[in-house]
């Protein structure tokens, strides 16, 4: 993944992360808030509760995100998830069977639980980690994690715009391998979703999409990065810039997306296969999401990328 460039500030702003009661952080521009860094409290037990960021900002003040929407409120915001975790639903709502059973919502729904922040910011940047446990449904541990949070501001086509990293580590907690897996693995089209996943507001719609010379229009293209020019139900202009930066690369990444009847991206990494956490490894993800206000050049947007 390309360094972010600083490019030119016309005028020196600040981003902080402030602690919130109930051990949430907030990322703030100005004193006024970007981003909530939730633990996934409150979540009820159906929805897979799991730390999450809702909601999200672009720096002019536009919240994109969604949270627990009426159509799968098992969706939070940006999220990391994984539909199959051994034998357990660690995305939350129904478990998809087969193309002839569809999904079903049975008890196996687990939960990842927040366990403590470790606060890396500097003067150039906002960085945060996460230790995390993964659980099965019957709370016996499947999974650590490590998970890393870092957000810098830069100038892109003469505007300002949040760069979010996010890199993560699983390791098992079971003694044995691991497996991970979506809906595709059992025959579902396009069902290839799980990994870092943005579910955006209602009403959220995409006016272009640009990749790597690639045509995203439809779901599961393959492209390093996904450049989207975007419009809210409010009318006001963004842009994403979202980038797969994994090395080694993890699986068979693709862009996973719906804009119709409702908006999310997701960073696909078990678009085709599922994945394994070694008994004596780990497995390592690494992303990178732009947000903007206005529709910015995608050339531009691609150098942060």
């Amino acid at each position: 993944m390309r360094p972010v460039r600083p490019g030119r500030r016309r005028d020196v702003a600040e981003l902080t992360l402030s602690e919130l009661p109930g051990g949430e952080r907030e990322l703030l521009l100005d004193g006024r808030s970007l981003a909530l860094l939730a633990t996934g409290e409150g979540i009820g037990p159906i929805d897979t509760p799991k730390p999450h960021i809702h909601p999200l900002r672009t720096p002019g003040g536009v919240v994109i995100t969604g949270f627990a929407p009426e159509d799968h409120t098992w969706h939070h915001g940006l999220q990391f998830a994984m539909p199959r975790v051994d034998a357990h639903n660690l995305w939350g709502g129904g478990t998809y069977f087969s193309p002839d059973e569809g999904y079903r919502v049975v008890e196996d729904q687990g939960r990842i639980e927040h366990l403590s922040w470790t606060d890396e910011s500097d003067a150039t940047s906002v960085r945060v980690s996460e230790s995390l446990r993964w659980l099965g449904h019957g709370g016996e541990p499947l999974l650590d994690e490590d998970r890393r949070w870092g957000f810098r501001l830069t100038e892109l086509d003469g505007a300002d715009a949040l760069v979010i990293d996010f890199a993560t580590t699983l390791r098992s907690a079971t003694g044995a391998d691991v497996s991970l897996a979506t809906p595709a693995q059992r025959g579902r089209p396009d069902g290839g979703y799980g990994g870092l996943f943005l579910r955006l507001g209602e009403g959220f719609g995409a006016v272009d999409l640009d990749g790597d010379g690639v045509d995203l229009t439809e779901s599961g293209g393959e492209s390093r990065t996904m450049i989207v020019h975007g419009l809210t139900a409010s009318g006001d202009e963004v842009t994403l810039g979202l980038a797969f930066g994994d090395v080694p690369r993890q699986g068979h990444q693709r862009w996973l997306h719906r804009f119709d009847p409702f908006s999310a991206i997701g960073w696909a990494c078990a678009y085709v296969d599922g994945l394994t956490v070694p008994a004596d490894g780990s497995l390592s993800f690494v992303h990178r999401l732009v947000v903007a206000d206005g529709h910015l050049d995608p050339a531009a947007v691609r150098e942060a990328l």
